[in-house]
């Protein structure tokens, strides 16, 4: 992903995030411009894993390249806030990777 045309989110609730994710698919985006982590308490963003969905102590963050879509960048901001997301501006740079995470 470009580090710059990165919009990166934090949802507290796993069913705001798949909101988000599901608007974005929605809309013809690639799934290699979006991106998804689970983010245990007190530790760094990680690939999801089996059984995380059913997990309350999780936060959930989305990542899009908004440099490789037809949206503009704010309609990527209104519908991460309207989704409940809370935008950040400092992630982890595995965020911003294109390898897998």
């Amino acid at each position: 992903m470009n580090r710059s045309g990165l919009i990166v989110a934090e949802f507290s609730v796993l069913r705001n995030a798949t909101g988000a994710l599901d608007w974005f698919r929605n809309q013809a985006i690639a799934s290699d411009c979006l991106r998804v982590f689970a983010i245990p308490t007190g530790g760094e963003p990680r690939t999801p894993q089996r059984g995380d969905n059913e997990r309350i102590d999780l936060k959930w963050m989305v990542a899009l390249d908004v440099d490789r879509t037809d949206l503009s960048r704010r309609e990527v901001l209104d519908t991460l806030r309207r989704e409940g997301g809370t935008l950040v501006s400092r992630y982890p740079a595995r965020v911003a990777s294109r390898a897998p995470a």
